[in-house]
């Protein structure tokens, strides 16, 4: 009998596995009537786009925010373009609102929040983000189109009301501006992102004005929006605020870049940002490099920070493009792939990331006055934009009645949030006792807590790029991050989490086997 000791490494997938985005992320109104949410999910039927008769049953797709039986009719807010929402730590809604009226959970006018100064016809017609040190107090900013001459916000206070909220007055209170810049430069694009501090907010919009085109940083801290606003030249003709459209403006999770689609300027804009200062910096343009135009409307960062993609609205069937944005920080503007849809006869509108860290992208008809139904196409996997799978996703939120513009479905906009809700772990989901499990956190966090789940409790480790372990014991852990602010203490909502399964990976030897060959 031959005496053997069998033993060797199974062969496991390694799986990037993106976690759920905090759920401040996860309800959604946009178009006309449209309203999907994240607390419940559901299989879906969706069209790859690369073969659009046919169906895949696509897992954790969101669902109507309010069943049709518990409400048939559209929710009645309506914008052409620009919108943004926010719900608690706990997913549930809060707010949304088209930029000029603001609605509450019960989709009712909020108190005291009408004639704000965003527009339906904004392409971000605004964002909200939390007050820094007041759990129950808000900031919505608001910005108009092209001739309004508006840029403002309000502060929210969501206990009143039985918890429905109202908007405090005075009513639009004003930004203070750097010297020599108009207010009627700024037009339409509205960002907003942590500061590396892990507590307070940037609020980034766009000054507008040929050569002297400026991006403006507001802070805002527990003592409201500081009157020092924090601008970086981008000198260009073609930014000028009397233009007939524009496009997105996007931070990435990380807080690290940026990316500003201009649509009929026919350009893109990318660099560097500085969380900390408020600054920009690498500034480039696509036509200035490459020598060509590039027409889009919306624009979204993967993730992890490292590819671009930008929706397409100068070719037929072309949905969108994407792009290696290291390679675009070094000057290289070549489209690493494009996505087509052969059939598509929509526009190609914002690109959002959702909670789940997949990116959704909207499509408006021809015409705002043709009756189709609603349409956004998912990217599945948005970190890898070469194999990952985009599938159309047709009528998520039906609902009786006629949406507020006269007709129900999608239209060029998605909600505005500000990108630190999406920073993400990737990670290891399966593997080997004794081999390494490698993690990274996409925080600007200069330490972090972490706990493997071992009984051990948690530690605290510097932010390294990428975070290594090796399990002892086989079993499912549910391994916990917390990054920490520059006082050591947990910065809020920033906790994230993974589950890694190990496999003990040993075949155990069958004595039973006799003079076997092996």
């Amino acid at each position: 009998m031959k005496q053997m000791n069998l033993c060797y490494s199974m062969l496991l997938i390694m799986l990037s596995f993106n976690v759920f985005a905090q759920k401040e992320t996860y309800n959604w109104f946009y178009g006309s009537g449209q309203g999907i949410t994240w607390n419940r999910t559901q299989t879906f039927n969706g069209s790859p786009i690369d073969a659009p008769n046919t169906t895949v049953a696509l897992t954790g797709i969101p669902t109507r925010y309010e069943s049709q039986s518990v409400r048939p009719q559209l929710y009645p807010m309506s914008t052409r373009e620009g919108v943004f929402s926010l719900s608690d730590s706990q997913g549930n809604l809060l707010f949304y609102s088209n930029g000029s009226i603001i609605y509450n959970a019960n989709h009712d006018i909020m108190e005291n929040a009408t004639e704000l100064e965003g527009h339906s016809s904004s392409a971000q017609s605004g964002i909200i983000v939390p007050f820094p040190g007041n759990k129950n107090k808000y900031v919505a900013i608001s910005i108009g189109i092209s001739g309004e001459n508006k840029l403002a916000y309000n502060i929210l206070d969501i206990e009143a009301n039985n918890g429905l909220g109202k908007l405090e007055l005075p009513k639009n209170r004003q930004f203070e501006l750097p010297q020599g810049v108009a207010k009627s430069s700024f037009v339409e694009s509205l960002a907003a992102t942590k500061h590396a501090n892990g507590v307070d907010y940037w609020i980034i919009s766009i000054s507008r004005a040929g050569i002297d085109s400026k991006m403006v940083a507001w802070l805002l801290t527990k003592d409201g929006v500081l009157n020092s606003p924090i601008t970086s030249p981008i000198p260009d003709n073609a930014l000028v605020p009397d233009r007939p459209g524009y496009g997105c403006f996007k931070i990435s999770p990380n807080g690290k870049y940026f990316a500003l689609v201009e649509n009929l300027a026919f350009n893109l804009y990318w660099g560097e940002f500085n969380n900390k200062t408020g600054k920009f910096s690498n500034t480039n343009n696509y036509r200035a490099i490459a020598n060509k135009s590039i027409t889009s409307y919306g624009g979204e960062f993967s993730p992890d920070g490292n590819y671009l993609y930008v929706s397409a609205a100068d070719a037929e069937n072309k949905i969108a493009y994407v792009f290696d944005f290291n390679e675009l920080l070094l000057g290289n503007t070549v489209i690493l792939k494009t996505y087509a849809a052969p059939t598509n006869n929509y526009f190609s509108g914002a690109i959002q990331l959702g909670p789940d860290l997949r990116m959704y992208m909207t499509m408006s008809p021809p015409s705002f006055t043709d009756p189709y139904p609603s349409l956004l196409y998912m990217f599945e996997n948005p970190n890898k934009p070469l194999t990952t799978k985009v599938y159309a996703l047709k009528n998520l939120s039906p609902g009786t009645e006629r949406g507020a513009d006269g007709l129900p479905g999608t239209r060029l906009g998605l909600p505005n949030f500000a990108s630190s809700f999406f920073m993400a772990i990737d990670g290891t989901t399966t593997i080997c006792v004794g081999e390494q499990a490698v993690y990274t956190i996409h925080s600007n966090a200069s330490k972090i807590e972490i706990d493997f789940d071992e009984g051990d409790g948690p530690k605290i480790i510097n932010n390294i790029e990428e975070i290594k372990h090796s399990f002892k014991k086989p079993g499912n852990y549910l391994i916990k991050f917390r990054p920490l602010n520059s006082q050591g203490n947990p910065i809020e909502n920033e906790a994230k989490s993974i589950y890694t399964t190990v496999y003990s990976c040993y075949l155990p030897v069958n004595h039973n086997l006799i003079n076997a060959d092996y």
